[in-house]
């Protein structure tokens, strides 16, 4: 073939491969055809990245959860990010009569009991006895967790609230420290440094103290009839505190006390020191109240009052029906706790370090 003739057929080649009318629908299935080499390995790709994407997060989440569980359950670590982890997730640490316990109210209470007697006594360190506290407010904070948590489960079913003015008031109280109102600022540092808490984990703290308080209060009619009738008996024998409680030595949720000297009107004696100041004169006898630290009702006789500082006598009648329902659970079985902890001391020493510790009092360390 001529070079003349091939030229020819080139041009008559390109001509016939020109789009037109005819030929529009055989050159769009060319075009679609030839595409698809391109299309479908992409389409491929994408899908082995959205899969190995997805085993990727799926083996992270397994980890993770490995890892979280193995420090919650097992390790039994109390640092900050494990106590943030489970108040954000809300996990539970046991169970109380089929009703879950919180784990970050767990770690909130242990950490604040190390929080407080580290900052009066110093640092715990790897000796046998430090050992031996520390397990020792470990079992007393999840003894409290269980306690709070099956106060809050019969608070909603009796309908028992506590609202933000009532913390609020109970936080204000706090706040008078040796006679002198702190500023918000400053009641805040003191909360800080001696329980190592924000103000909205004391709040949370104030909470479940009312909570318990309440409903302690609520369903224990004995207390209440008691109360009423040592009242009328001091009505009857013109006060006489001792002689009537006297007459209930028997009975171990009643004691009488009287102060040996003259205490300050902030003493941390659960409310009765204020109580006796609001008294107006020597043998008035006040009406009776539930004590601060929500463990049963006080009624107090002024003696004398002076410079801010006042004696008195009191008769405690002990709240129990809480209390004996929270053992009977026990005894039953029915409290189921994830982690294990060393039983420290006796039961009874367990009860007194829960009184005490129920509800913090930033009082005992302001300056």
């Amino acid at each position: 073939m001529s070079i003349i003739e091939k030229i020819k057929k080139d041009k008559k080649e390109k001509k016939s491969s020109a789009i037109t009318q005819k030929n529009i629908e055989e050159s769009r299935e060319e075009i679609l055809a030839n595409g698809k080499k391109f299309r479908y390995p992409f389409q491929y790709a994408k899908h082995r990245l959205v899969i190995n994407t997805i085993l990727i997060a799926i083996v992270a989440l397994i980890a993770f959860t490995i890892v979280g569980w193995l420090e919650l359950y097992k390790i039994q670590s109390t640092s900050e990010v494990v106590y943030r982890f489970t108040n954000a997730l809300g996990l539970p640490v046991a169970e109380v009569d089929g009703h879950k316990v919180r784990y970050s109210d767990y770690l909130l209470l242990f950490r604040s009991s190390i929080a407080s007697i580290e900052y009066q006594s110093g640092k715990f360190d790897d000796s046998d006895d430090s050992k031996s506290q520390i397990s020792h407010y470990k079992r007393q904070a999840m003894n409290e967790a269980e306690d709070y948590s099956y106060a809050l489960a019969k608070a909603e079913e009796l309908g028992i609230k506590v609202s933000d003015e009532e913390i609020d008031a109970v936080i204000e109280e706090h706040k008078m420290i040796n006679g002198e109102r702190r500023s918000d600022d400053v009641f805040e540092e003191i909360v800080k440094d001696n329980f190592g808490l924000s103000m909205r984990e004391y709040r949370r703290l104030v909470m479940l103290s009312l909570t318990k308080r309440k409903v302690a209060e609520e369903i224990d009619s004995e207390a209440k009839n008691l109360a009423n009738e040592i009242k009328g008996k001091l009505a009857q024998n013109g006060g006489n505190m001792e002689e009537v409680a006297n007459g209930y030595q028997n009975n171990m949720l009643i004691s009488y006390e009287k102060t040996d000297t003259a205490v300050t009107v902030s003493n941390l004696d659960s409310g009765r020191a204020a109580k006796a100041n609001e008294l107006e004169n020597a043998g008035d006898i006040s009406e009776p109240f539930v004590s601060k630290n929500g463990d049963g009702y006080y009624i107090v006789k002024l003696i004398s009052k002076a410079d801010g500082k006042v004696s008195y006598a009191s008769i405690w009648i002990r709240f129990s029906k809480l209390a004996d329902e929270l053992q009977k659970i026990r005894e039953d079985g029915k409290v189921k706790e994830y982690i294990t902890l060393e039983v420290i001391g006796s039961e009874e020493e367990g009860e007194n370090d829960k009184t005490e510790s129920a509800e913090p009092e930033a009082e005992a360390s302001g300056n």
